[in-house]
């Protein structure tokens, strides 16, 4: 990353599309997955190598991840390995700590306010950035704050609002600025140097390595392009000629990443397919901030069905009356790291999925399903329980409906059977879900499971009751009482310039090596160990994954169910997937 310069005080930069040219010489292209197309090219005017990965978001198996807040700070191959994604790129612009110039969002959950930009009043890119965010079944943005400020746009997330919170239910979100290609409109200049180009971002006219993010006008595909420089070879580009080349690639939207020595594209099988090293001036692969990850094809292990494709139908839709959602449906989706998800044959259906409760400020294994249901009304949820295997007191669920966040701690361990979970109000369509977290604010012994399996939404009032609700049986415990919102508000502090050059490398780590948590081993089972410090070890399990009878319910329903303690917004958010389907 490059240091910042002053920012002009004029503001005359055009958004338009006149005919205009790069020119782009292909060097190779090729699909190592299903939906991922990874392709070189030789530009001329400037001299400069591209690498560029197209991916499809509505291919089998295509689901974005970005960087959690604990995983901040290393090189993006380090990352990528890590985590296990097919390809990588670096995200956002940062200072030290590390903390990152906008918003941001790792599997699922929101960055805390000491890592992010948010309310940096003072600091030269406050309110600047925007973002692009993945969601279940969506792809969203959100405009840079000069857009906002400068121009008449009506589309993206809260297109008024600076700094907006991200929808609910956000996934992966990494912020960049200036946007180079707003709603199909191109930024030009009079002058790719002039000092009112790109007033939001003055090193934008001179030439660097550089990464972009964009995405199609049919959120059907997302597009991520690094530019190299900084060598005999590689001039790098101006932002001007960066706009160009995204809109060349069919970006409708897009935005800046950080430069400069961060400028990293990594896949897997191949390393670094950029000249990642000497973008840093020959001084190895950077540790940046946070970054980009794309799991693809069966190496990703993730769900079948595609993440976020908007063309895509429910994964279910659920009668006016409600239904049940199993763990062995695609409504249902595992995150965080799949090697501490175990499964049982056993509950609902055949079988459960269970975790370790652990402490942790930033939440580690979750799961969720997905709600899409014919009828607005309010709807009883209820979880499925095993007495067995549901050993945490404390369990943590958050019921996202008609764009609320309501979350609870309940006690399940006196159930068997359904867990009354309280009434919400739910819209009819999509975009709402249940789901269960792993952290706990206090101690916590060894082998406190909790259990993911299977949720059921009965309808009691509104526009769903004009039909016969299901029988509702339930178990014999489940009070649930009030959790916490998190607010998530960022504070001051941060840096000027933004410069990064002089940040540490990750000490010459390898691009393409394993884990560089180092902790893990194989426990006596075969399984792996808990990480060092976090959970308790694992136990032995089997993995069968063969489906059953439904059990039968339990006595009917007795009276109201439990109303939540709190019910409102939250600003953190819940993403990655485990599958066997």
């Amino acid at each position: 990353m490059w240091p910042q310069l002053a920012l002009p005080l004029t503001l005359s930069a055009a958004l338009s599309s006149p005919a205009a040219a790069l020119s782009l010489d292909l060097q190779s292209e090729s699909s190592p997955w299903p939906g991922v197309t990874l392709r070189e090219y030789r530009a001329s005017d400037p001299d400069t190598d591209v690498f560029v990965a197209v991916i499809d978001l509505c291919a089998e198996r295509v689901h974005v991840q970005a960087t959690k807040s604990d995983a901040a700070g290393v090189s993006t191959g380090s990352w990528a390995s890590e985590v296990g994604v097919q390809v990588a790129t670096n995200g956002d612009f940062y200072t030290s700590g590390p903390q990152v110039y906008g918003d941001a969002v790792g599997n699922g959950i929101r960055w805390p306010a000491d890592q992010v930009g948010l309310d940096r009043s003072g600091e030269w890119y406050d309110e600047h950035y925007g973002w692009i965010a993945f969601l279940h079944d969506q792809v969203t943005f959100t405009h840079t704050g000069w857009v906002k400020e400068n121009l008449d746009v009506k589309g993206g997330w809260a297109p008024t609002e600076l700094e907006p919170d991200p929808p609910p239910g956000t996934l992966a979100l990494v912020s960049g600025f200036p946007e180079l290609i707003t709603e199909g409109a191109r930024v030009t200049c009079s002058s790719a140097t002039a000092s009112d180009c790109f007033p939001d971002r003055s090193d934008m006219r001179a030439r660097h390595p550089r990464t972009a993010m964009g995405i199609t006008e049919d959120h059907q595909a997302f597009i991520l392009a690094v530019v190299d420089g900084r060598t005999d070879d590689d001039e790098g580009m101006y932002g001007t000629e960066l706009a160009l080349l995204m809109e060349e690639l069919g970006a409708w939207q897009a935005y800046n990443l950080d430069g400069g020595g961060s400028s990293q594209l990594w896949a897997e099988g191949e390393s670094y397919v950029n000249d990642a090293s000497g973008n840093n001036y020959g001084g190895g692969y950077r540790s940046v901030a946070n970054h980009w990850g794309i799991f693809a094809g069966e190496d990703g292990g993730r769900p079948l069905r595609p993440g976020h494709c908007e063309a895509s139908a429910p994964c279910e839709l659920l009668p006016s009356e409600g239904g049940i959602l199993d763990d062995e449906g695609a409504c249902f989706q595992a995150f965080g790291d799949l090697d501490y998800w175990r499964d049982e044959d056993d509950g609902y259906g055949g079988r459960l999925l269970w975790t370790n409760a652990w402490e942790t400020e930033v939440p580690d294994n979750w799961a969720w399903w997905q709600v899409h249901l014919s009828e607005a009304g309010t709807y009883a949820v209820e979880a499925w329980i095993d007495a067995d295997w549901a050993v945490y007191d404390d369990v943590r669920y958050v019921i996202l409906a008609d764009g609320v966040e309501h979350e609870l701690r309940v006690d399940p361990t006196s159930t068997e059977g359904w867990l009354s979970l309280g009434s919400y109000d739910f819209a009819a369509g999509g975009g709402q879900n249940v789901a269960v977290w792993d952290d706990s604010d206090g101690d916590i012994a060894s082998g406190q499971k909790l259990v993911a399996d299977a949720v059921r939404l009965t309808c009691l009032a509104g526009d769903c009751a004009e039909t016969d609700p299901v029988d509702t049986g339930t178990g014999d415990g489940g009070s649930s009482d009030g959790g916490g919102s998190d607010g998530g508000s960022g504070d001051g502090g941060g840096s000027d310039g933004g410069s990064n050059d002089g940040g540490a490398s990750d000490g010459g780590t390898s691009d393409g090596g394993g884990a560089t948590d180092g902790g893990a081993s194989a426990v006596d089972s075969g399984a792996p160990a808990e990480p060092p410090g976090s959970r308790s070890p694992l136990e032995p399990t089997g993995c069968a994954c063969a489906s059953g009878p439904a059990p039968g319910g339990g006595p009917p329903l007795v009276g109201a169910l439990l109303a939540l303690a709190l019910s409102k917004a939250r600003r953190a958010r819940p993403r990655t997937g485990i599958s066997r389907r």
